[in-house]
């Protein structure tokens, strides 16, 4: 009996990049950390649903705990570059959140790069606008830089040296700190 595909594009690694973004590369630490049973981030991604040519996969799970936390620093200008180690997380989101530090039932105040473990599978996907990225799942870190003064960010695989996802120009109006969460079923 075959078996449906899941869709998954190799990204290429590009020369210099790491070199580029360790221009930018800043330290702090995460603070404000909060755990709980259900984060309403991993519950949004797993009750979306995508259907293509009658192939059909739920994203809806089980009961996870999960931890996640704000930056020390918040960013209103500048380019930053930080990364962030993903490697033993089967859920994570990785990017930044408002500066208000509070953890909103709403994805709309968040640029995340999502990642769901579904069986034996991962779903990588962005916030605002929800959308599936049919990428390889990064192993070990993911690296973030953030470019407050064009208002866009994107997402690094470290290990390959490739780009992830790129949000556009003019995405931030507002202060915007570091945010991480990860779980585990």
């Amino acid at each position: 009996m075959p078996q449906p595909l899941l869709p998954e594009l190799h990204a290429q690694p590009m020369s210099g990049l790491m070199d580029w973004l360790n221009c930018f590369r800043i330290k702090f630490s995460f603070n404000n950390e909060v755990s709980s049973q259900h984060i309403r981030l991993f519950h949004d991604a797993r009750s979306l649903k995508y259907e293509h040519d009658s192939f059909y996969v739920s994203l809806d799970g089980g009961t996870s705990k999960y931890f996640a936390a704000w930056g020390s620093r918040g960013f209103t200008s500048g380019k930053q570059y930080w990364e962030v180690d993903v490697d033993s997380s089967w859920d994570w989101a990785v990017g930044t959140r408002k500066d208000d530090g509070i953890l909103k039932e709403s994805n709309r105040d968040s640029f995340l790069l999502v990642c769901v473990k579904e069986d034996h599978h991962y779903c990588l996907w962005t916030t605002i606008p929800t959308t599936p990225l049919y990428i390889e799942k990064p192993l070990g870190r993911v690296g973030v830089f953030l470019d407050f003064d064009s208002g866009s960010m994107g997402f690094v695989d470290v290990v390959k040296r490739s780009l992830l996802w790129r949000y556009e120009d003019g995405l931030f109006t507002s202060p915007v700190r570091p945010f991480i969460c990860t779980g585990h079923t």
